[in-house]
């Protein structure tokens, strides 16, 4: 089953990653509230989490304001990145991305930024982090199934400047947030 949902930018500190958890489908958003926003944008933020289907007219109903106005306010988060696109997130499960796991990857600091963006050009990895403490990167992937797991872990490894790569692998779901307070 697929949503369409708003994904809204994740890129500042005052920011934390959160969604959606259905048995049938992943929604995730995504939100920088460092760009300037009013309460009409938090409002119209706030609809497009709960359902980024809704629509202009029942918008500006909710939030008491003329529908140009969420059109031109909505216009405006996407030029301004604030909002950076509207796609479909599908559960990796119903499409046979049977396997999720945190891969933990200790890096040489010259190489850094590199082994960074050789890790996130891998298709299977969907979440990068830079973290501080024993791993230099945490990241979070999607496979369908061990073998593919080891195939991601070798190429992982033969990444420039990666020194150690450690994978745990989730066991369960418990819980995905990708909504923000935006208020």
């Amino acid at each position: 089953m697929y949503t369409l949902i708003a994904r809204i930018s994740p890129s500042k500190a005052a920011c934390s990653a959160a969604s959606n958890y259905n048995k049938d489908y992943l929604t995730f958003y995504y939100i920088d509230l460092s760009a300037e926003v009013d309460d009409v944008d938090r409002g119209i933020l706030k609809l497009l989490q709960d359902n980024a289907r809704v629509s202009s007219a029942e918008m500006a109903k909710r939030l008491h304001v003329a529908e140009s106005t969420v059109r031109y306010r909505f216009r405006r988060l996407l030029e301004n990145k604030t909002v950076t696109r509207i796609t479909a997130l599908i559960d990796p499960r119903k499409i046979g991305l049977n396997v999720t796991a945190v891969v933990l990857v200790k890096v040489d600091p010259l190489f850094l930024n590199e082994a960074i963006e050789g890790l996130a050009f891998i298709e299977e990895v969907h979440h990068v982090f830079q973290t501080t403490g024993e791993y230099d990167v945490v990241a979070v992937a999607h496979v369908k199934d061990m073998d593919r797991l080891n195939g991601l872990k070798q190429r992982i490894k033969m990444i420039r400047g990666v020194r150690d790569v450690t994978m745990w692998i989730a066991t369960r779901l418990v819980k995905i947030e990708t909504r923000f307070n935006v208020f």
